[in-house]
């Protein structure tokens, strides 16, 4: 499956700026699967910060600093590392005020600095830009660009892992344009991105060469929708891609350049305000440039879904399913359907405290190559859980403290692992 621009910046400002909630097609990658890494879903009324007017934009700029304890600093299944963890996260967003088109602008970073083993030390930003230019009353074309320069840490069992974090750079942009005529809407977009990647120490000592997973991809879709009430659609989307990577073979002698398309349906609703999101269905289809690499097609089970409930005026139940078909260099397989399912609660215990719960399973299952080795990765599962309160001092200010689980379990053996890790947490914006 591509790289979708709009989902992976999703991913990094739940990761590095906590304004979104979503993600999926950079999951395997970043390691940001759930909803729980997002320690506040939404400032309470009277603390949301009013941001800095600058001629026609908003301005938000802020800044969280966090300590972050781990028992298991190199995601083993013995002879676990303990290890403190600092943070510094700052970010600024820019919204414009304009009464017609938009923009909006996001840069963000993550440094972290590991109290013993500062050969795990990494530095992570983004930057991205979003917008549309409204071209009639019911058309307008939309756009986005983003770089990112980000790290794969040791629990990333998809590809092999050194001495110090695994580097890369992300960087693409996608335009589109919609359409309502009355109750029936269509849209189109196309968009291109590149990966790629840093070389690193094993181990042991050795070279890890990741040149073969270098890759540009270029996606192009069209998704019709029809309003069959005043707030339900029913929709259907079809993406398809082209995946080159940049080196004919990889490290395994495969050429795993190739197409593919995916195509969704569902619905997109709302219930007496309430309720609201859409679940869809998906089937996939992947083809391989090398003939000993058998194509990827086939149902994914629970599509996708996003939804939001509102029981009461003081809470909120998030629900996500994702899925999607991932790309892999690992030597057994030639690509991997990627499952998660993910539920966080929020809920406003008085005007100043906030509380979340949240829980995440995600699946990965590999489609192997024949021969079929003893030692092939079948599949992985991972479990997420976690607590967390929030304290808003004011609108600038929040106190932040959480705990969260990870039990993940392979086919592989002595893969699995265990980790717990603490979490406190001081966010200022302005």
């Amino acid at each position: 499956m591509l790289v979708n621009p709009d989902k992976l910046r999703a991913i990094l400002c739940v990761t590095l700026v906590s304004l979104a909630i979503s993600g999926n097609a950079f999951a395997q990658i970043y390691n940001s699967p759930d909803l729980g890494r997002k320690p506040v879903a939404t400032h309470p009324q009277d603390y949301k910060p009013l941001g800095i007017r600058a001629g026609a934009f908003m301005l938000h700029p802020g800044v969280q600093l966090g300590m972050q304890w781990t028992d298991n600093v190199f995601y083993a299944n013995r002879l676990l590392k303990s290890d403190v963890i600092y943070h510094v996260r700052p970010y600024v967003t820019a919204q414009s005020t304009w009464s017609r088109h938009s923009l909006n602008i996001s840069a963000a970073a993550d440094f972290a600095f590991y109290d013993k083993y500062s050969e795990r030390n990494y530095d992570d930003y983004f930057f991205g830009l979003s917008g549309r230019v409204d071209v009639k009353n019911r058309s307008y074309f939309s756009y986005s660009a983003d770089y990112m320069n980000l790290h794969e840490d040791l629990n990333n069992r998809t590809s092999e892992q050194g001495i110090e974090p695994t580097r890369y750079d992300f960087y693409g942009g996608r335009i589109g344009y919609d359409h309502s005529f009355n109750r029936l809407s269509v849209g189109a977009f196309y968009g291109l991105n590149w990966l790629k990647y840093d070389n690193v120490v094993g181990f042991g000592g050795q070279i890890i060469d990741n040149q073969d997973r270098n890759r540009k991809a270029a996606s192009y879709g069209l998704r019709a929708g029809y309003q069959f009430a005043v707030d339900k659609q029913v929709f259907v989307a079809y993406e398809g891609y082209s995946i080159d990577y940049e080196e004919k073979f990889d490290r395994n002698g495969y050429d795993r350049s190739g197409d593919g398309y995916r195509i969704n349906g569902g619905f997109n609703l709302s219930i007496t305000g309430r309720l609201q999101g859409d679940i869809y269905a998906s089937y996939y289809h992947r083809n391989f440039d090398d003939p000993r690499l058998p194509t990827a097609s086939g149902w994914l089970i629970g599509g996708g879904a996003g939804l939001q409930w509102n029981p009461t005026d003081l809470t909120a139940v998030y629900f996500s399913i994702e899925s999607g078909l991932q790309e892999t260099t690992e030597r057994n397989s030639t690509s991997f359907v990627q499952q998660i399912g993910a539920i966080r609660v929020d809920h406003e215990l008085t005007r100043d405290i906030q509380l979340n719960a949240f829980a995440s399973y995600g699946i990965n299952t590999y489609d192997k190559i024949d021969p079929i080795l003893p030692d092939a990765r079948d599949k992985d599962k991972l479990m997420r859980l976690g607590v967390g309160a929030s304290w808003f001092i004011n609108r600038h200010a929040y106190l932040n403290a959480s705990y969260s689980y990870s039990d993940f379990n392979s086919s592989v053996p002595r893969d699995d692992y265990k980790s717990n890790n603490f979490w406190l947490l001081l966010g200022l914006e302005y």
